[in-house]
């Protein structure tokens, strides 16, 4: 059978169709290919925005662990460490190093220096061996925290790249970033300084992370420095108490015992329920402990710094002596949050003072003794000296025209002067160690001196003496007050002032000045300065010895006085020194408590 197109198939009446076909499958195969090729870039922008969210995802990822590691660590060599790593991980960099800032003066330096801390991604010697980086155009601006430096290629850079490129031997960096450190109270405390061997490495949105990772670090750089510094405070602090033998305390702000106190556990064995409250009284000595506990009191309702001595029972049942002070810690509105106190171990001190006490009274019972036996037999010999002196004239008459009378009376004549001599001496020494003796047991009472009209009413004393001898006392204005003895303020200036008027130079009017300050530690040095003979170097201690005197004899004296001067100034807690030139005059420096010292210490403080 054979088959055909019917006429009106093969030719359309209207026209042909096959153009039509044709167009229709070329569009349908354009916008298949568009549809494909737009699927294709939606496939890449998606590979792509992929890659940027699992890149973003990983830098979130890396600041929440590079956070969390600042937070937690407190050693300041490791969080720097985990900050330049963490760091040049977020900016993809090749290297990565921190330079701390040492400030002028912190060691010796004029100026500020910035020197390597730390690093990753190369060898320290790549940064040490050209020594400490200069405020170059390339540093200066991180340096002085003006801002971010960023260059696409740093050795064709016209800012930097005249310096020549990279010196020989330095790590390969085309890519450069840095950002200054900078405390929350504007303090520069380092930079971080970023490279890549490439170029173009870093960009806008690499500066703009390590911009807040910048701070992110400042803050926990400042936190680890001031954690820091108040841990050397505390080692600084624990140390000293060690060398003093100090044990701390604290008790809340109503004054009781509360929480560990290990200090206080450790010399008397007490356990937490029993020292606290007031239970610490019961390892007080029993002679002390009413008192300790009543004068505690006192002090924290009347607010005030608290200093006492008791014995207290160490935990191998031995008493011994504490010195305690404690003082109460205000808050910013100045109400009392806690008190602080220290007990310091003095027993061995108070023994030494005792047995010191002890021995000074046996030596002024010895000097008493001695000078009382030695006046006995002195007496006699001025007796008998009398005696002689009566019979002259009948050893005269006996010896008649002997052709040796008048030289036999001569000799007679002088020996007994040399004996009158002699035993005017010994009333003088007598008297000198009776007056050491009287002063040693005599009971200082202190009060409150004005030392400017103390020591002129001492000058004006002197006054004929000075102008009999052409000098002048000149008295400061200034002189600070002190509180102590009288008597015995009195007998230490005027004996200085009267050896200067009796040591004068001759040929140059004398200038006495007696001057004062303050000094460390609650005390005054008061200076005695004359323009006279001077003292001898090797005479320097020996003229505060006891019978002593030094230079020249022509003047009366006993060699008493600076002897006595120095047991005075001692009596009252203080120290006399000397410094003189021969020719050109002497000062006398004493060093007084500016309040009254004394043996009289309260005793039966609290914890």
């Amino acid at each position: 059978m054979t088959l055909a197109a019917a006429p009106g198939f093969a030719r359309d009446p209207a026209g042909d169709v096959w153009p039509l076909v044709l167009g229709a499958g070329s569009l349908v195969t354009l916008l298949v290919a568009g549809a494909a090729l737009a699927q294709a870039g939606a496939s890449r922008r998606s590979e792509v925005a992929r890659r940027d969210l699992e890149e973003e995802t990983a830098r979130l990822e890396l600041l929440n662990r590079a956070g969390a590691a600042l937070v937690a660590e407190h050693d300041l060599a490791r969080l720097v460490q985990t900050v330049i790593e963490a760091a040049t991980e977020l900016v993809g960099g090749a290297y990565g190093a921190f330079f701390e800032r040492v400030p002028a003066g912190q060691e010796g330096n004029d100026e500020d220096v910035w020197r390597l801390f730390s690093l990753t991604g190369g060898p320290r010697e790549a940064f040490t061996r050209f020594g400490l980086p200069r405020a170059t155009n390339l540093f200066q601006p991180t340096f002085l925290a003006e801002g971010v430096v960023r260059s696409d290629d740093v050795a064709t850079d016209p800012r930097y790249g005249s310096h020549g490129g990279m010196p020989k031997g330095h790590l390969p960096v085309r890519s450069y970033l840095a950002v200054p450190v900078v405390s929350g109270t504007g303090e520069r405390l380092g930079a971080l300084l970023f490279g890549h061997p490439e170029p173009g490495r870093f960009g806008p949105r690499e500066e703009r992370l390590i911009t807040g990772f910048a701070g992110q670090a400042a803050v926990a750089v400042d936190n680890a420095r001031l954690l820091a510094s108040v841990r050397r405070k505390r080692d600084r602090f624990l140390g000293a108490m060690r060398a003093v033998r100090g044990v701390l305390w604290t008790n809340d702000a109503s004054g009781r015992m509360v929480g560990e106190q290990p200090g206080w556990a450790a010399i008397t064995g007490q356990s937490r329920a029993e020292y606290e409250g007031y239970g610490w009284a019961d390892a007080v000595h029993p002679d002390d402990a009413q008192a300790s506990v009543e004068a505690w009191n006192a002090a924290v309702a009347e607010r005030r710094t608290f200093v006492f001595e008791h014995r207290v029972r160490s935990r191998d049942g031995s008493w011994r002596t504490y010195a305690i002070r404690a003082v109460p810690i205000l808050d910013e509105e100045g109400a009392i949050v806690e008190w602080v106190g220290v007990h310091t171990d003095i027993t061995e001190q108070r023994e030494a003072e005792a047995e010191l006490r002890e021995s000074n009274e046996e030596i002024q019972r010895y000097a008493y003794i001695v000078s009382h036996d030695l006046r006995a037999p002195l007496v006699n010999v001025m007796g008998f000296t009398s005696e002689l002196e009566a019979v002259r004239d009948d050893v005269r008459a006996a010896l008649g025209d002997h052709a040796e009378a008048g030289r036999i009376d001569a000799d007679m004549d002088e020996a007994l002067g040399f004996i009158k001599a002699a035993i005017t001496k010994m009333e003088a020494l007598i008297a000198a160690i009776l007056k050491l003796s009287r002063e040693g047991r005599r009971t200082f009472r202190p009060e409150p001196l004005d030392m400017r009209a103390l020591v002129q009413g001492l000058a004006d004393a002197q006054r004929h003496q000075a102008d009999s001898a052409g000098a002048r006392v000149a008295v400061a204005d200034d002189l600070p007050e002190i509180a102590a003895d009288r008597l015995a303020v009195e007998q230490i200036f005027g004996n200085l002032i009267d050896n200067a008027l009796k040591y004068l130079a001759p040929g140059r009017p004398g200038l006495i000045q007696v001057a004062g300050r303050p000094v460390a530690g609650g005390r005054v040095r008061f200076t005695v300065a004359d323009n006279g003979r001077g003292i001898a170097p090797q005479d320097h201690a020996r003229i505060f010895e006891l019978f002593r005197r030094s230079g020249l004899q022509d003047r009366p004296g006993d060699g008493i006085g600076l002897a006595h001067v120095k047991a005075l100034v001692r009596s009252l807690g203080g120290r006399i020194e000397v410094s003189s030139e021969l020719g050109q005059g002497t000062t006398f420096s004493v060093t007084l408590p500016r309040a009254a010292q004394g043996p009289d210490v309260p005793r039966g403080a609290a914890a």
